[in-house]
């Protein structure tokens, strides 16, 4: 077990960190430790999953997955990576809606801070979870089901501050194909011009730059049906992409519009394939979709700026939702995302970003690199201080909190 993040750049200081292989121990642990903290798989670049106290992994759960095909769910356990729940769900003809652009993370983890795929009609990963059984502090578990509970709202995308989540059920589909396609040299003007027209015009869209000054990106374009030749006037790649430019492909999904199974698509890294650069370091930020290309152009104005220890941009489209913390709540949303190098520069080139975006009201992810606080977050999310209350009202002795959460929401 490392003692770090994914990324390198933050050192856990767990006082000791726990892999329980039960309920009835998980149970246990929480409602004899004073603080716990939960942790999937530590792609995060902050210390949101970090503690001075007791950690808990659910690597050594349990590994459930159980298809109902008459409600056309499928309940799984916390801890299950996302290839794995693909991999279960595709052997029986089954598929979830979307996927993140890496399969390698804890859905437990990935949908406690609104990760999320691409395409301007699907919801982010935690929109597929139609009930979950959650751990209290004391111990117990409780179901809450979408539509029935008002508090699911709370506690999905609750950053782990509203109990352990032990098992969720997602809804799933018939699986489906996808073909994917790489567009090179697309003229970041016409990106700009038609952002939302580009990023809705397939299942799921990925806009790519490093912001050089050839100024021209990459669009990979995940489709159901065949996609065309040429895509705003750019040509499709003959050659295989990796999303940072220059990196070896070998690692990245396949392309050249070459039919698979959804799962082996819509993530922009195989699965069992080291993803990303590794070392690095990862900012998200999202606006509003109707304010996508003031956004955008903003953005673009300052990259000049940025971009030396930018490794590459991704800009995706997410619907909207209604889970309070979720980046998209209430909102269809564009994202923009920044992969850089691990340097200390980096907080302070984001702050840059941060301020050209403050008109938009954006919305960072907070299991990412970003610099503002509980008085912006209470601003740009109307259900802020409802989720602040209901932490407070569901955890009064602050069990589940760290240093990073009670400063996020001024606890």
């Amino acid at each position: 077990m490392t003692n770090h993040n994914w990324a390198t750049n933050i050192d856990f200081h767990d006082a000791k960190t726990l892999h329980p292989q039960s309920i009835e121990e998980l149970a246990s642990i929480v409602s004899s430790s004073p603080n716990v903290r939960v942790r999937g798989t530590a792609h995060c670049f902050n210390t949101i999953a970090d503690t001075n106290h007791t950690a808990v992994v659910l690597d050594a759960m349990p590994k459930q997955l159980t298809i109902n095909v008459v409600s056309k769910t499928a309940t799984v356990s916390a801890g299950l990576i996302y290839s794995e729940i693909s991999e279960l769900l595709e052997a029986q003809g089954w598929a979830i809606h979307n996927l993140a652009s890496l399969p390698h993370i804890t859905i437990g983890g990935a949908t406690a801070t609104g990760t999320h795929g691409s395409g301007i009609k699907n919801g982010a990963l935690h929109t597929s979870i139609r009930s979950v059984e959650l751990m209290r502090p004391d111990g117990t578990l409780h179901k809450l089901t979408r539509g029935v509970d008002e508090e699911f709202y709370a506690v999905i995308v609750g950053l782990g501050l509203t109990g352990i989540a032990v098992s969720f059920e997602l809804d799933i589909e018939p699986t489906f194909q996808i073909m994917q396609t790489i567009y090179g040299e697309l003229p970041l003007k016409v990106f700009g011009e038609n952002i939302i027209e580009i990023l809705s015009g397939a299942y799921s869209v990925s806009f790519f730059s490093t912001w050089d000054d050839d100024q021209v990106c990459e669009i990979w374009y995940k489709s159901k049906t065949t996609p065309p030749a040429t895509y705003f006037g750019a040509s499709a790649r003959t050659e295989k992409a990796h999303p940072i430019f220059g990196e070896d492909a070998t690692a990245a999904t396949e392309q050249f519009g070459q039919p698979g199974p959804w799962h082996l698509r819509l993530p922009h890294f195989k699965i069992g394939q080291t993803p990303s650069a590794g070392k690095e370091l990862q900012s998200e930020f999202f606006v509003d979709s109707k304010n996508a290309a003031a956004a955008f152009a903003a953005f673009h104005a300052i990259s000049k700026d940025f971009r030396h220890k930018v490794l590459v941009t991704e800009i995706r489209s997410v619907a909207a939702d209604d889970y309070w913390m979720s980046p998209a709540y209430g909102r269809e949303s564009v994202a923009f995302h920044c992969t850089w190098m691990l340097d200390d520069e980096v907080p302070h080139l984001v702050s840059l970003i941060e301020a050209v975006l403050q008109p938009f009201s954006f919305r960072p992810h907070v299991g990412k690199v970003f610099n503002v606080g509980s008085d912006h977050l209470r601003k740009v999310l109307p259900k802020f201080d409802e989720f602040r209350e209901y932490v407070m009202k569901t955890d009064p002795g602050g069990k589940f909190q760290n240093d990073f959460t009670r400063a996020l929401l001024d606890l």
